[in-house]
């Protein structure tokens, strides 16, 4: 086989290749105080990072404390659930919404989640429900089915809750 098609051939490859976990340049990215909570073996027996979605991970003030958190997209080992892992700065565990955890509308696995940001601290809009928008205490997450439905997950206080936006 010619050179020039081995190397058509891993080209190919490797533009074709699944999204699993994140490569080791990857991991890198994820601060050392997250990276503690998400290597422990409770988590890590449990949950695999996943690198379906780019980003992969997002920071941001989720619960409203002043400081920096992390969410990442995890995939639970035993069923292949999606969902997101969210670690506040100087917790020991992360705290998961979807991936077998349901939450509101959104269900227990986000499989469907094609997109994701981070949604700033401030006054959210009247989504499809005709529940009233909640107050926001920190930055929320955005995620999405483009071109079909959209949620706020947000902290309020004690838990994440879901505020379905679009649909």
């Amino acid at each position: 086989m010619s050179f020039t098609r081995r190397c058509l051939i891993v080209v190919f490859i490797a533009g074709t290749a699944q999204a699993g976990e994140p490569s080791w340049e990857q991991r890198q990215s994820v601060p050392g105080w997250a990276a503690a909570s998400l290597e422990s073996e409770s988590f890590s027996a449990k949950y695999l990072l996943s690198t379906r979605l780019n980003p992969f991970l997002v920071q941001g003030d989720f619960n409203g404390d002043g400081r920096i958190d992390l969410a990442v997209v995890v995939e639970q080992k035993r069923t292949g659930a999606v969902g997101v892992a969210i670690v506040h700065a100087g917790a020991a565990q992360p705290l998961v919404v979807g991936a077998g955890t349901p939450v509101g509308a959104g269900g227990g696995d986000f499989s469907w989640m094609n997109a994701w940001h981070v949604y700033s601290k401030g006054t959210v809009q009247q989504g499809a429900v005709s529940d009233p928008p909640p107050k926001l205490r920190g930055d929320a997450l955005l995620v999405k089915k483009l071109e079909a439905s959209s949620g706020i997950i947000y902290w309020d206080g004690a838990s994440y809750q879901w505020y379905q936006q679009g649909d």
